[in-house]
């Protein structure tokens, strides 16, 4: 799009199953005339034999657009209606029949496959005091379909979530920050990977909205931790329009879409909390936004020192990194227990962030050879002539962040990211968002 700005042609070339993507995309950013071609799928993981003759196959239709200067794309239509689908507010009756609503929300889409509650006015009303909004206050744009995330909107998918209102700035607090552009929001919605965006919260609100940071820290039983996520997941697919199998592209998914929020225990915890540690105050309540790629458990009962620990994380971090999987940040939740056999032996987290980042690597040999190529193109100062033969899982050993979480035990978990999402970190305030 920035060369067509600048006056010089270009065609796009979009396969078959990214086609009604590529079109909403085009329509949502204002460039409906960019010409496209499609291809078969897939592109990516065929050889290089196959890929050449896909490529041959669309040189004709490439050129025809490049001399006609015309952008129509066929199915255009199809964009259109998936943008305005629910683009305006109604009014409808709540059936007596609590399945009956369900079934109707379902089969419009406006649920993730899970009982909801009904979006009435007084809720939502109750829920736009609590975040001290107006309902027409314009709060963000959500892509891929760039819907306009009103306050009244973002309070019905709150209600529809079984939020509290209590929760709500919670969740203003999250649209803020995935709404920032280092969160990339728009690629988190549309990949196909398996990322979710990941809640963690700070602050007294912890303890005063019972948001569970102990035993089960990632597990069920919260309504805060329940709901608050799945009102951020709600948002994105209602208002942004990323529904599965839609434009919401995932191979695989995890169950981390359906919600996932914790808080940090910072009661635990000997470091500064994470907060703290971001820039904010102490006693202020804050919300921290990652981009999750699935939760892989550290189990280590036999350790009794850092340095068994540290051998024990490192072998964790290197799971996904010999199948080319790259992450910008990674994240750990560290038990209690882990954390204090850390701080005992003097590692602060400046101190265990080097240690992880100098030992979580994969020697070359043990990568295949189509994953080394496509890592060498990804993070090429792992491949610099001279030096070692091997890959971090990081870049950086700031990349690494760390948070303290969960009950009695000797497990702790690690949470990779995505390429080209990083943290965002938001104050809240009992009026709204900071």
């Amino acid at each position: 799009m920035k060369l067509e700005g600048a006056g010089i042609a270009t065609v796009t070339v979009v396969s078959s199953e990214f086609w009604n993507l590529a079109l909403a995309e085009c329509q949502a950013r204002g460039v409906k005339e960019l010409p496209l071609v499609q291809v078969p799928h897939p592109v990516g993981t065929i050889g290089f034999d196959a890929l050449r003759a896909v490529a041959e196959s669309a040189v004709d239709a490439i050129a025809a657009k490049l001399v006609s200067g015309s952008g129509t794309n066929s199915a255009s239509d199809t964009a259109s209606l998936a943008i305005g689908e629910g683009g305006t507010a109604a009014t409808l009756s709540v059936p007596s029949d609590p399945g009956e609503m369900f079934s109707y929300f379902f089969a419009r889409g406006w649920t993730d496959g899970l009982p909801v509650l009904p979006p009435t006015m007084a809720a939502v009303e109750k829920m736009l005091a609590a975040g001290g909004q107006k309902a027409d206050a314009v709060l963000g744009v959500i892509p891929p379909l760039n819907g306009v995330a009103t306050a009244e909107k973002v309070a019905a998918n709150a209600v529809l979530a079984g939020c509290l209102p209590e929760y709500f700035p919670l969740v203003l607090a999250a649209l803020r920050a995935m709404t920032r552009p280092g969160y990339n929001l728009d690629g988190l919605q549309t990949t196909t990977g398996n990322i979710a965006p990941l809640a963690i919260v700070n602050g007294p609100c912890r303890n005063s909205l019972s948001i569970n940071y102990g035993a089960n820290v990632l597990g069920q039983g919260w309504r805060a931790n329940a709901t608050i996520g799945r009102a951020i997941r709600l948002v994105m697919t209602n208002i942004g329009g990323a529904r599965p199998g839609s434009f919401d592209k995932s191979t695989m998914g995890q169950p981390a879409k359906y919600t996932f929020c914790f808080g940090e225990n910072e009661e635990k915890s000997p470091w500064a909390p994470f907060h703290v540690e971001r820039g904010l105050a102490r006693d202020c309540d804050a919300l921290h936004l990652f981009g999750a790629s699935g939760v892989y458990s550290a189990v280590d009962m036999a350790s009794q020192t850092a340095t068994g620990l540290l051998k024990t994380f490192a072998l964790t971090m290197t799971g996904g990194l010999a199948s080319g999987v790259t992450s910008t940040e990674v994240l750990w939740a560290i038990c209690p227990e882990h954390a204090a056999i850390f701080a005992r032996d003097g590692f602060s987290k400046e101190k265990l962030r080097a240690e992880l980042f100098a030992l979580a690597r994969v020697p070359y040999d043990k990568i295949a050879d189509e994953n080394l190529e496509l890592l060498a193109k990804r993070r090429p100062q792992w491949f610099k002539p001279g030096g070692a033969r091997e890959v971090g899982v990081v870049d950086r050993p700031e990349d690494i962040w760390i948070v303290v979480a969960g009950g009695a035990g000797a497990k702790s978990a690690y949470i990779p990211g995505r390429t080209g999402t990083r943290m965002q970190t938001v104050a809240v305030a009992g009026g709204g968002v900071e």
